[in-house]
């Protein structure tokens, strides 16, 4: 009787031992490079927050700069790395170096998962001994690149009917549609090239809708309500703002609605800003009501008529004198250096936008998703995803809140926009009127009823009334240390010369699936009472704002504030891929 087999032999034990060893090879290896990946991308997103971060803290405390609070600044020449952890929430990251000019970060390296991240002049980070050219030839042509490709021919401008010469500089006329450029919250038109070789921009919606300037000042830009808001309250929100170009900007006064003038002869403007508006030559060179700069909404240009009224553009496209105390639509206009890079897009638009396709992106890299603090990575503009409805931030606050306004309508039906009367006068509580069916039924809506989602909300937040009229300083409407009256909510509305207070690009244009019209919007209430007691702020349609009798009925564009401690889990910020918290 033969024994039976009881084991391995020798051979076929080192066979299978070799054979685990090769396998373990294999798998140590994937799992190393996984490893090794994740930390690069961890390291990139830590390094990304510190940056955005920053940029955030310092914009917030120029804002205060610029407002009169009194307090030691730390973004100034002499910040080091110590200063950081008061700004920002480090994680595991350190500060290796740091330099600030008194404008924006010269120099910033950090340290994170064993890897050392330089900030490149493109606003990009190079890990460890990569070279900053090399980070920008990754990501793609440089603006001036771009915009070459719009208005150039043979290095000229073009000739084809496409492009007009102004200032000695080269722009696009009539109706393009791939100039769109996503840029620190907003949607941005390439305008052209200027003579300095700055690529010069335009957003695509009113960011906000001010009074010009106090009545009969129209002939000084340089004193005016928009230049103050656009340059002291629009300018320190931008994410990266350090691309922006000082410029002098033309203010020369005109009674003809026709205006082509190629140069500025009798500049009232003397002083220089980063931020100014469209001149009305602009407008009608590029084409005027048939041209990509008609958004259907009314805007104002820094174009003076006489001494009490400037030029506006009308939702119909065709322009006007209108006295400088109304309150019209601002659109900012800047030029950024022309080395900065372009990271992503193609620059055209539609529903869905990627790395590919949609606008281009500038100056940094929306191709990866975002997760940490919201109140560390937002920026004014951005898009935010919570409880299956679309907002845009506002703004955030100094206890690190952020406010969010609803990118849309209250619908009680769905597909109707609910349209209510103020209340019986305009003073706004969360106990009667307006402010109780924000603060009950919409809120409910906001939040699906659930409770986990309004623990997300700060609930008592304090909400600031204060009586405005025609022509006012935009600051007498966002006083704060002596306002009209405070209130404690949780939902409440925009105020007039908020960021975002107009119609956003996003719902005039039907999350970017049709043209940009005033028939896809609606008008709605902001939080701002009138001098009157029987009167309201409310914006139009058309995108201004105006007085309106407390007894009418307009619709709600909710706004929230979101508590400091909330996380993103996903998203970048775009339209089309919001932040999700």
């Amino acid at each position: 009787m033969k024994n039976k087999k009881l084991g391995f032999t020798l051979i076929e034990l080192l066979a299978v031992i070799i054979i685990l060893a090769i396998v373990a090879l294999i798998a140590t290896s994937i799992v190393l490079d996984i490893i090794y990946d994740a930390r690069i991308s961890a390291g990139k997103s830590e390094a990304n927050m510190i940056l955005g971060g920053i940029n955030n803290y310092c914009a917030s405390e120029e804002m205060k700069y610029q407002l009169g609070n009194s307090y030691t600044r730390i973004c100034t020449s002499s910040m080091d790395k110590n200063d950081v952890p008061t700004m920002v929430n480090l994680g595991n990251a350190e500060i290796k170096e740091i330099a600030y000019d008194g404008k924006k970060l010269t120099t910033l390296v950090i340290e994170s998962n064993n890897h050392k991240f330089t900030l490149c002049p493109s606003r990009t980070f190079a890990m460890d001994d990569e070279e900053c050219d090399g980070e920008v030839a990754l990501v793609g042509d440089s603006i001036i690149e771009k915009a070459k490709e719009l208005v150039y021919e043979n290095n000229a401008c073009r000739t084809d009917g496409t492009t007009y010469q102004y200032m000695g500089g080269c722009y696009i006329k009539g109706t393009p549609n791939n100039n769109y450029i996503w840029y620190s919250g907003f949607l941005w038109r390439i305008m052209g090239i200027n003579v300095d070789g700055a690529v010069r921009l335009i957003t695509d919606e009113n960011v906000t809708a001010i009074p010009w300037g106090a009545e009969g000042t129209a002939e000084n830009w340089d004193g005016s309500h928009a230049k103050d808001w656009l340059n002291k309250y629009f300018y320190p929100r931008l994410k990266g703002n350090d691309i922006i170009k000082e410029e002098t900007w033309c203010s020369e006064t005109t009674t003809d609605s026709s205006s082509a003038r190629t140069a500025c002869t009798d500049n009232l403007s003397k002083e220089s800003a980063y931020i100014g508006l469209l001149t009305l030559d602009e407008y009608n060179f590029a084409g005027g009501s048939s041209s990509y700069l008609n958004i259907g909404q009314y805007q104002w240009t820094m174009t003076p008529y006489s001494s009490s009224s400037a030029w506006f553009v009308s939702y119909d496209g065709y322009a006007y004198s209108l006295s400088v105390s109304n309150s019209s639509g601002l659109r900012a206009v800047i030029n950024v250096n022309s080395d900065v890079t372009i990271t992503g897009g193609n620059g055209t638009l539609g529903a869905t936008w990627s790395s590919q396709a949609g606008p281009y992106i500038l100056n940094e890299d929306k191709s990866i998703e975002v997760t940490g603090k919201l109140n560390e990575n937002a920026t004014s503009g951005e898009y935010v995803l919570f409880a299956g409805k679309k907002y845009r931030i506002v703004d955030k606050d100094s206890n690190g809140n952020t406010k969010l306004i609803l990118d849309g309508y209250y619908e009680e039906t769905e597909g109707t926009v609910y349209e209510m009367s103020y209340g019986s006068n305009n003073t706004f509580s969360k106990d009667t009127g307006i402010g109780q069916k924000l603060n009950g039924d919409v809120l409910n809506w906001l939040t699906n009823n659930s409770e986990s989602e309004k623990a997300k909300l700060v609930s008592d937040y304090t909400w600031y009334q204060n009586n405005f009229d025609r022509g006012y300083d935009y600051k007498v409407s966002l006083n704060e240390e002596d306002p009209t009256r405070i209130i404690q909510a949780t939902v409440g509305l925009i105020r007039v010369g908020e960021m975002l207070a107009s119609q956003s690009s996003s719902i005039l244009a039907k999350g970017y699936t049709t043209a940009s019209s005033y028939n896809n919007v609606y008008e709605y209430w902001t939080m701002t009472p009138y001098t009157s007691s029987s009167f309201a702020w409310f914006v139009y349609n058309f995108g201004h704002a105006n007085r309106s009798n407390v007894s009418y009925g307009h619709g709600l564009r909710a706004v929230i504030v979101v508590n400091s401690d909330v996380t993103i889990t996903g998203g970048n910020g775009t339209w089309s891929n919001p932040y999700q918290i």
